[in-house]
């Protein structure tokens, strides 16, 4: 008895298990779709029905129909990078929120205020995880979920099955990708952080000009009511930028596609 059981399996066969594994590791490294707060068999079935309708969309002629342990390995492997490669790429946006409200939260006086996080099951702070949750909230608003599922379907017209390559191009998107993510952090964490700034100044001259006042008792409660001002000013911001944002971000995933075409 022939103890392989590829040669049982017809192109079509093989061609699930390839798009399964890339859609698989899409949905895992999506903003809210890999939520841990989702369970797992709720990802699992959406994985399975996403992979079932595209697998005809897909096309397979090209595939063959000689498969060996071999090279089905490495066209899994090939298409596990494919997919955490674009589905991390997708991440920087909402990265940028969440550290924003990192900076944010410090300089406001909310940094021993932690919650953890349902999305990563990981302590963070309270403002960054308000702003994530914001961020979420003006993605699902320009219907950023749609660019996701159709990314799903994009992705395969643009890089077939098992023609994925592994390219220093995409390392260096990765990169890029990481520094913009910081440059957006501060970008939209500097109106609360220059309050708060600002809010220091003001009470080291008051100290100075009142040395028996009691600092703490004052500017405790100060800096919490110009925090949550700031929070405020900082949505009006959020709806401003967040088109821009948006479509830098289509931009982004569509180049960083690019570099993992064979």
């Amino acid at each position: 008895m022939n103890l392989s059981i590829i040669d049982l399996l017809s192109g079509w066969g093989v061609s699930f298990m390839l798009v399964l594994t890339r859609v698989s590791a899409m949905i895992y490294a999506f903003p809210f779709f890999g939520s841990l707060a989702i369970t797992v068999r709720v990802r699992i079935a959406i994985t399975l029905v996403l992979s079932f309708m595209l697998l005809p969309l897909v096309g397979v002629e090209g595939l063959g129909f000689d498969w060996n342990l071999g090279r089905l390995a490495l066209g899994i492997g090939r298409e596990l990078a494919v997919g955490l490669i674009v589905g991390f790429g997708t991440k920087f946006m909402f990265e940028a929120f969440s550290v924003a409200g990192t900076f944010a939260g410090r300089q406001m006086g909310f940094a021993m205020a932690e919650l953890v996080d349902p999305i990563t099951s990981a302590p963070q702070s309270m403002v960054g995880q308000f702003w994530a949750l914001v961020a979420i909230l003006l993605f699902l608003a320009v219907d950023g979920h749609h660019f996701l599922i159709r990314l799903l379907m994009q992705n395969f017209h643009l890089v077939p099955l098992d023609t994925g390559m592994l390219q220093p191009a995409s390392g260096r998107m990765l990169i890029a990708g990481s520094n913009e993510m910081f440059r957006l952090a501060l970008r939209l964490a500097a109106p609360a952080m220059i309050l708060a700034l600002m809010m220091d100044v003001g009470v080291g001259v008051l100290t100075r000009a009142m040395p028996r006042l009691q600092v703490f008792f004052v500017a405790l409660p100060l800096k919490l009511i110009v925090g949550v001002f700031a929070l405020v000013v900082s949505l009006q911001l959020f709806q401003a930028l967040f088109s821009v944002m948006y479509n830098e971000f289509q931009e982004y995933v569509a180049t960083l596609l690019a570099t993992v075409r064979g």
